[in-house]
């Protein structure tokens, strides 16, 4: 081999290594986000799903009642989830605004007086997900970090339900958290962290 043959080759890999590492790079930030992981399990992390996952669409007043360790807090509630995101709105009841929480799949954006300020939002659209997101998306994530969603559906409604594999075969898998709907009416209950959420539809 010549020299001049020889040097176009190692210029051809080098150029190659080149699109390559700028590949990488690009993909990186593109998918990157500013958004957190939550913590599903003390050692499982969920990262949320971009708002294409929708599965149920929802635009509706509710009255929303969150308890959290003992703490319950009520409040009138305006919530927008579709193919665009999900947008909440909390007031009192003389409609008083008392915090807004959007999502966009690239960002979140919180602000409440209500809730803890230790409360990471993504926590909050996390639920929200499990109950409205598509079950077969929400389940090509949870497999990943070794757990799954089951759905038990009614005439009336569903139950869905959030295990965590045992370690040991032996051993049940450990319920996470469980959302009951119906037409009017959400109820989620995270069995870990010991809160949950009430929605109901305000009546026309």
């Amino acid at each position: 081999m010549n020299k001049c043959h020889f040097s176009v080759v190692w210029l051809c890999l080098i150029f190659f290594l080149v699109l390559c590492f700028v590949g990488c790079t690009s993909t990186k930030i593109i998918t990157e986000s500013n958004i957190s992981p939550i913590y599903i399990t003390n050692v499982k992390k969920f990262y949320l799903l971009p708002p294409s996952c929708i599965e149920n669409e929802v635009d509706a007043q509710q009255l929303l009642i969150a308890n959290f360790n003992g703490n319950t807090f009520q409040m009138l509630s305006y919530l927008k989830a579709d193919k665009k995101g999900i947008y909440l709105s909390l007031f009192n009841d003389f409609g008083t605004g008392m915090g807004n929480l959007s999502y966009d799949g690239i960002d979140v954006h919180f602000d409440s007086a209500i809730f803890p300020e230790n409360l990471k939002a993504e926590y909050i659209l996390a639920d929200l997900q499990f109950a409205y997101y598509s079950v077969d998306a929400i389940n090509e994530t949870l497999k990943t970090i070794g757990m799954y969603m089951e759905v038990e559906k009614s005439e009336g409604g569903e139950v869905r339900t959030i295990f965590s594999n045992s370690i040991l075969p032996m051993m049940n898998s450990r319920t996470i958290e469980v959302i009951k709907k119906d037409k009017a009416c959400t109820l989620i209950q995270n069995m870990l962290r010991g809160y949950e959420y009430f929605l109901q539809e305000a009546e026309e």
